[in-house]
């Protein structure tokens, strides 16, 4: 993408970390739901205690690729310069909130196999009490990277700019000393950068519940979703609506969440209904130890997905799949992880597996499974090694197309005072395809060197 077009999409996501930046903080709890919506089960539930957290850090380095354009022969070396930023803001105080995590790179590729290019990815909640513990105003903003063809190698010009921003008040009502009623309403706009996918929509929740106990609760809930494209030459402007229970339990070690209703899609003259079933089960194994698990099953679109994107144990910029149409599928899926940090050493590992199924048109059906793994060692009070990997698998059984990526990196990050960092990375990545698009993988090595700055917060030893 030109330069031009990275900067204005970037002060597009800019102008929305400032604004949410600005609301301050707050004392409530905040989830999006699969829908894009305020989970009115997590509005008010459990307050937050009054407090703040701003991490950052910023580098500039230079690097060379073997392989920049990622072909299988005729490779192109490059010497690529980078910038890098990126933060994470937590504030929380009786009237405000703001959650929000940003990290970005802007790519210089000095003998011009690309023009300039930043990616980032961008996710951030703000609030505001309008009255407090009654009704507060949300915005929420996610910005970042999608894949455009899913059959092509992920490379500058097989990027596209999305972003979804929505905005709305939620209402959180006691009926006498058992029952709550909440409520939620947004609107949310949809752009993408060069797909012809861009959408408002309108949403809307409500729940009834009451606590089972100081921990626990249930509740009977719904959800509604107008969706209105712009260009209805090639989308189906569609309705969703959820009916679902929510039970939830918050223990001292033990968190558990399941929600089981049906969902229902209309699209032109289509009518599909599927079950809406979610499992999430958190266990803190040891004090230094940690598993969560998650299994369901959804009717969603591919811009609910990119708004509710996640990382894994690897972190780092998130790309999303190709939004090859803004037609309703059922995703059913399933994702694990397991955490370790004591002392000087930190371990990550996590898997996804996930299955999309397009009613009426199986050329789109696809198969999703990623393992990751991330180790982190302190060496010495300033030295610090790195090891992670990423394995994943796609599958169009129906398009006659799969393909295997792996990644595996190491790094070596020195720090010095109270926040200068040098940091030394390599990376090998490679692709194995198979079907209509065989003979179109390739391997690439990257290294990179940096010098930045990032504060301090603690010591280890």
């Amino acid at each position: 993408m030109s330069r031009r077009q990275s900067t204005y999409w970037f002060s597009i996501a800019l102008a929305s970390a400032l604004l949410l930046v600005s609301t301050g903080n707050a004392s409530f709890s905040y989830e999006v739901d699969d829908a894009g919506i305020g989970n009115p089960n997590n509005l008010t539930r459990a307050p937050i205690p009054p407090g703040e957290s701003f991490l950052y850090g910023v580098d500039v380095g230079i690097g060379e690729s073997d392989n920049v354009t990622l072909v299988q022969s005729d490779k192109v070396s490059q010497t690529i310069a980078t910038t890098d930023a990126d933060f994470t803001l937590k504030q929380q105080s009786r009237l405000f909130e703001v959650d929000a995590k940003g990290n970005f790179t802007y790519l210089d590729y000095l003998q011009n196999a690309y023009g300039g290019q930043l990616i980032g990815r961008f996710d951030g909640t703000g609030a505001v009490a309008l009255i407090p513990d009654r009704l507060t105003w949300v915005l929420q903003e996610n910005f970042g990277q999608a894949q455009i063809d899913p059959f092509l190698a992920v490379t500058p010009t097989n990027l596209e700019n999305v972003n979804y921003v929505s905005t709305g008040p939620d209402l959180a009502l006691r009926l006498g000393p058992t029952f709550f009623l909440d409520m939620a309403a947004r609107y949310a706009r949809t752009t993408y950068e060069t797909s012809p996918f861009d959408s408002n929509r309108l949403l809307g929740s409500i729940g009834l519940g009451m606590p089972l106990s100081a921990s626990s609760t249930v509740s009977i809930n719904g959800s509604y979703l107008r969706v209105l494209f712009d260009n209805t030459v090639v989308n189906t402007d569609f309705d969703r609506s959820s009916a679902y229970g929510h039970y939830e339990v918050q223990g001292a070690r033990t968190d558990l969440l399941v929600n089981l209703g049906v969902t229902k899609v209309d699209q032109g003259d289509e009518s599909i209904t599927g079950p809406d079933a979610k499992l999430r089960l958190s266990r803190k194994l040891s004090s230094a130890q940690k598993l969560t698990l998650t299994v369901g099953r959804d009717l969603t679109d591919a811009s609910t997905g990119f708004s509710t994107l996640q990382t894994g144990a690897v972190g780092g910029i998130v790309t999303a799949p190709a939004a090859v149409s803004l037609t309703n599928y059922t995703v059913t899926y399933a994702t694990v992880d397991w955490q370790y940090a004591r002392n000087r050493t930190t371990l990550d590992l996590s898997g996804t597996w996930e299955k999309d199924s397009y009613d009426g048109q199986p050329l789109q059906d696809v198969t999703r499974g990623t393992a990751e793994f991330r180790v982190e060692r302190y060496l010495t009070q300033a030295l610090t090694a790195q090891l992670l990997g990423t394995v994943s698998r796609e599958n169009y059984t129906n398009a006659d197309y799969a393909e295997t990526d792996g990644r595996i990196g190491a790094a070596l990050t020195f720090r010095a005072g109270r926040g200068l960092e040098i940091r030394l990375r390599y990376e090998h990545s490679s692709r194995i395809v198979s079907g209509v698009a065989s003979g179109s993988g390739y391997s690439e090595n990257r290294a990179f060197l940096t010098i930045g700055y990032r504060p301090r917060i603690a010591e280890s030893t």
